[in-house]
């Protein structure tokens, strides 16, 4: 089956969740968009509460954009990785209608994907029980693990019989960053808290991976797992205008991302 390649590059955190959006309004056909942010930003799931769970004094004295995701799930601080976005008509491959299957089905590709670039991936069988508002924290069905520490989390939506699945994978992490930018009464050990569940490729390999080794590892992970025949593109006209209207109108606003 065909599928639409889409390399977006560096983008910021608004222009980020309104792609994403838009691809998924005018989707025909299964999308793999891959992309980076301009700056550290911090996303959060569509029901978080970000008075309650983001350390918002800091995020505003370290310039630290905040932007909601249509998808569910914890907070994500977006800094030194690859996203994924994968954006499909429910009817295609066969994918399973229980949205933990299908989570299952995308996994598998990203196992793939990291295995081109040598690190052994496991996926989660089941969530670990931790109170935290930081995605990476825990591991939730089907999330992938190296040495029982998460590297990759997803978050999906499903709108108008089309899929949304999108998610990062840590090329590298700051344990210090992200201590500081999240609610606790000691950051320090906040901090070592994460160094104890959360890995990244560079911890893994003790080496450096580029975007674009990470862009074509994802690549052949979904070409592998789905058999795709992929083809390079662009986001169309419609879809830049849409997303130029939800950045201004919906994902640079505080009415939506502030919300309670």
């Amino acid at each position: 089956m065909k599928c639409r390649f889409i390399d977006t590059g560096h983008k910021d955190a608004y222009t980020n969740m309104a792609i994403d959006e838009s691809i998924l309004n005018f989707c025909k056909k299964p999308t793999l968009r891959v992309y980076q942010w301009t700056a550290p930003s911090i996303s959060v799931g569509y029901n978080q509460n970000v008075g309650k769970e983001i350390n918002f004094d800091n995020c505003k004295k370290h310039k630290v954009p905040i932007v909601r995701r249509i998808t569910g799930g914890k907070a994500v601080l977006h800094d030194k990785e690859v996203t994924y976005s994968f954006i499909l008509p429910e009817n295609l491959l066969e994918m399973p209608r229980d949205i933990l299957k299908s989570y299952k089905v995308i996994a598998q590709a990203l196992v793939l994907a990291f295995e081109t670039i040598g690190i052994k991936a496991i996926i989660q069988k089941q969530p670990q029980k931790l109170a935290t508002p930081i995605c990476f924290n825990s591991s939730n069905w089907y999330e992938l693990t190296v040495n029982n520490k998460k590297i990759s989390g997803s978050a999906q939506r499903r709108l108008k019989g089309k899929i949304l699945q999108h998610g990062p994978l840590l090329i590298d992490f700051d344990y210090e960053k992200n201590a500081m930018l999240f609610p606790s009464d000691n950051a320090k050990e906040l901090a070592e808290g994460l160094k104890k569940r959360i890995t990244s490729i560079k911890r893994e390999l003790g080496i450096d991976v580029s975007y674009n080794e990470m862009v074509s590892a994802i690549k052949h992970g979904f070409q592998k797992n789905f058999k795709f025949d992929f083809f390079e593109d662009e986001l169309t006209n419609e879809e830049k205008k849409l997303a130029d209207t939800l950045k201004k109108e919906k994902y640079s606003t505080d009415t939506w991302n502030l919300k309670t």
